[in-house]
């Protein structure tokens, strides 16, 4: 009975470690978007234009913050909170597809841009995803521990 307590608590305590982070993208999204590195042409995009923008399907979303770039720069933030974590890792493939696509057509015709896309923050917290292509990844990591 002595050795019980200790390997049930022990088991606690591991299992209380992989909980997902919580992410609320209404939060997180302005905070990256001014501590990163994004330049001042950011602009914010409403849900309905995910899709459009990114080839996703929205349709098993809880939440969202996004916002491209309105020059001509590679910088990016996406955020999505999924109903679960299976339809996060839909998004999450979706979204490298559309990072590699994206990677390959600045390599061909803005180089220097293709580096911030190359340093690009793909990330799946539990039912969350995050995209963040910006100025700064390093400040942009810190945020999201």
């Amino acid at each position: 009975m002595k050795r019980t307590f200790p390997v049930f608590l022990a088991l606690l305590l591991l299992a209380g470690c992989g909980k997902a982070k919580e992410i609320d993208p209404a939060v997180l999204g302005p905070k990256l978007l001014e501590e990163a590195g994004f330049p001042d042409t950011m602009t914010e995009l409403a849900e309905d234009m995910l899709p459009v923008v990114w080839q996703i399907d929205v349709s098993a979303l809880e939440s969202s913050y996004a916002a491209i770039s309105g020059g001509a720069t590679a910088e990016e933030l996406l955020l999505l909170r999924a109903e679960s974590e299976e339809d996060a890792k839909v998004l999450y493939d979706q979204l490298a597809v559309h990072l590699k696509d994206r990677t390959e057509s600045f390599v061909a015709y803005l180089p220097e841009e293709a580096g911030k896309l190359e340093d690009a923050i793909l990330e799946r917290y539990g039912p969350t995803v995050v995209l963040c292509v910006c100025g700064d990844p390093d400040a942009a990591r810190s945020l999201l521990e």
